[in-house]
């Protein structure tokens, strides 16, 4: 059974990005199930010499209550939902502080702006260690569900993508991609068959799969649209934004990982190029609940 994300955490960071993610945040509570939102922002490190340290002993205390005045100010202006919220300003390092935060909070998802011009250091750092579900969102993005993008490679992940998104979407009538990107093996050649008629054969395969996997989903008013893909030069996260971008999607859900990758620490390649290269599409990246231990003592390495 897989239960709403009613504790969230949006990470703000004190930019003109912050108005944007508040008003998503309340957005996504609506259809998420949402009971509490935590809006955490992190003050860097002062790295202020022990003298000026001693002659201004309140100085950090200061700047933790100036930050969280503004963001009252922030979410009395913009966050118009009826879900419980609160507010933690921590100083220190960023990653160590919003994974510190999800796992004491016990957060479901957390929530980061991604900006036009970024090297995506931070999404992809939160990525790897996160204990909770993850949600990017590019700057000046309005987070629709209209129309979702789901990579499917029939793992257990991407088939929590699919009951995640159906019951995000339940009482929307979303359309829902799911996108399988198949390749030819190299074994073909000792099937007798050309490679063209081997990629129908295996193109045949995909599509079939598709048709059981929505089948068999518990689907409300939503549409399920199964889409194949052929990776002919083994760039499958540059086909699925291609094909997303063609869809004109509003959100793309994917598993942390697929088949091939082992560690429950770590995201998947593939999870971690979509990160890098997508920089217009919302992404949410799923994880099994608890699937991360010990988040705490992974802090120490960071």
């Amino acid at each position: 059974m897989i239960a709403p994300l009613k504790k969230i955490i949006v990470c703000l960071d004190h930019t003109s990005m912050d108005q944007g993610l508040i008003e998503n945040a309340c957005s996504l509570s609506k259809v998420a199930g949402t009971t509490q939102i935590t809006f955490l922002n992190v003050i860097k490190d002062f790295n202020l010499p022990d003298p000026v340290l001693k002659e201004f002993p309140d100085l950090l205390e200061k700047a933790l209550a100036e930050r969280e005045d503004e963001i009252k100010g922030l979410l009395k202006k913009h966050f118009k939902c009826d879900v419980s919220t609160k507010i933690r300003v921590r100083q220190g390092g960023e990653t160590k502080e919003i994974l510190k935060a999800a796992s004491e909070i016990k957060s479901d998802l957390i929530i980061l702006g991604r900006k036009k011009v970024s090297d995506s250091v931070l999404s992809t750092r939160v990525a790897r260690r996160s204990p909770c579900n993850l949600l990017l969102i590019p700057e000046g993005t309005k987070l629709k569900f209209d129309n979702i993008f789901i990579p499917v490679d029939f793992s257990d992940y991407s088939s929590l993508s699919l009951r995640r998104t159906l019951l995000l979407t339940k009482e929307l009538k979303s359309k829902i991609y799911l996108q399988n990107v198949y390749t030819v093996p190299s074994s073909y050649r000792y099937s007798g068959k050309s490679y063209k008629e081997f990629s129908e054969i295996m193109k045949g395969h995909a599509k079939k799969d598709l048709e059981v996997l929505i089948k068999k989903a518990e689907k409300q008013s939503q549409e399920l649209v199964p889409v194949t893909t052929l990776d002919e030069h083994g760039k499958v996260i540059d086909l699925i934004m291609t094909e997303a971008r063609k869809k004109k999607v509003d959100l793309i859900v994917m598993g942390a990982k697929g088949r091939t990758t082992a560690s429950a620490l770590f995201i998947g390649s593939k999870s971690e190029r979509m990160i890098r290269i997508n920089e217009d599409i919302p992404l949410m990246i799923i994880r099994k609940k608890g699937a991360v231990a010990g988040i705490l003592e992974t802090l120490k390495d960071l």
